[in-house]
Order: C-alpha cells, then structure tokens, then sequence
C-alpha cells in the first residue's frame, strides 16, 4: 500500500536550487534515512514528484541512483519500495565506519592536517539547530558534510566516497522520537568535542570521541538504549 509522505515546504523549496536529479536523490534519501520513507510501503513516482513539485523524470532519475546504491528498489510500472536492510547489515555498516574514520581521525589529529577550524565549527552549530527542530534533511546534510569535510583533510577520495556510500545506507529510524531530547542533543554536541581534541592535537581523546559518536549510529540515533558507559564517555570525554 501506499502511504502519504511526511515532507514540509522547505523539501520542496530546496529543490528548486540546484540539479533537479541530485536535490531529489537528497530529499528522498533523508526520507528513507530517517525512516520517514517506511519499508514494505509501495510509492509510486507521481506521488514523489507531486510532493517535491517537480516533474517525473527527475524523480525517476533520483530513484534510479538510490536503487544503485541499495536504498530502494524498483518496481516494475508499480514505484518503489525501501529497501530493509538485516540487523547484521547495520552492525557491518557501522563496524566498517569505525575502522575507517577512528583511525583517519586520529592521523589527522596526529599530523595537525586541519588548519582551519571556522566552517567546521560553523557546521557543527547548525547541526545543532536542525537536531534540535526535528529538520531532518538539514540534519543529515549538516552531518554528512561535517563528518565528510574532517576526512577530506587526509586529501583521499577513496576514503571519502567509502564513507559517504555508507552513511547513505544507515537508517535512523530513531531520530523523529529523539528530536529535541537531552540524549540527542548531548550526542550532537560531541561535534565540538571533537573538534576542541583535533585542534588541541589530542589524538587518542579525538579516537575515542568519534567512536563513541559513531556507536549512537546503532544506539540512541537508531531509537535504541545505549549503555551506561557509552552515555559516560560521551560526556567526560
């Protein structure tokens, strides 16, 4: 069956600004990220494209490279339906991040690769604020780009385009419970965290914060409890 979306005007706004096909496939995979775009629902094309005012084709061209990187699949003169990855597949997704991004972040740190802090910064307080207001897109587009831009100063696309790939297949199926909670906005806090270790040149306190922010990928971000000692270090830390 099919169900209605849950975007606001600002989705359909955003569209307007840049390649039709690109700012969908953003919009969209926010929605499925989110979880706002349940799995098992059939969503027809038109429907998309009514919702983000904007014709069918890009739409199906969006759809098109989200089916590519596992997210949705097609269905034949029917729509699409998201994709549900196993509980196994997250845990690898997650694991895998952490063995690429704690240790990246530790050689930055290390090498001091980072010169300017001021658009991290600048990033990470409106992360803050979409987090805060439950605005999803903004949120996860903060987020990716922050996250994205620390690793960028180890100058390898590779590792970028890993990490970028999987984050696009997590699912946060959480975050409309946990917008505006103590939890989440702690947890979004620990982008400055992160950065005051990078800039004091702290590697291993900069190591241990990302792993920790990364474990709220599968724990309070997920809608699930995370344990004591996880909530602890993401505070002392």
């Amino acid at each position: 069956m099919s169900i209605p979306l849950m975007w606001n005007d600002s989705s359909a706004q955003a569209i307007a600004t840049q390649s039709y096909r690109e700012q969908a496939a953003r919009i969209i995979r926010a929605q499925i990220v989110s979880g706002r775009l349940e799995p098992d629902s059939l969503y027809s094309i038109g429907e998309i494209a009514e919702k983000l005012r904007v014709s069918i084709t890009p739409v199906r061209e969006a759809l098109h490279d989200l089916a590519r990187e596992g997210l949705i699949e097609m269905k034949r003169n029917r729509g699409f339906q998201v994709r549900t990855p196993s509980s196994k597949e997250l845990d690898d997704i997650v694991q895998i991040r952490s063995m690429l991004e704690v240790s990246s972040v530790r050689e930055i740190t290390e090498r001091a690769l980072i010169e300017d802090f001021t658009p991290l910064r600048e990033l990470s307080r409106r992360t803050e604020v979409f987090a805060q207001a439950g605005e999803w897109i903004g949120f996860l587009d903060t987020d990716r780009e922050f996250h994205l831009s620390i690793l960028a100063a180890l100058g390898n696309p590779k590792l970028l385009e890993m990490v970028g790939s999987l984050r696009d297949q997590s699912r946060l199926f959480g975050l409309d419970k946990m917008a505006g909670s103590p939890n989440f906005l702690q947890s979004t806090k620990e982008h400055e965290l992160l950065l005051d270790a990078i800039e004091a040149q702290e590697a291993e306190r900069a190591a241990q914060i990302m792993a920790v922010h990364l474990r709220h990928v599968r724990g309070i971000w997920a809608g699930q409890a995370e344990s004591q000692s996880t909530a602890v270090a993401s505070t002392t830390t």
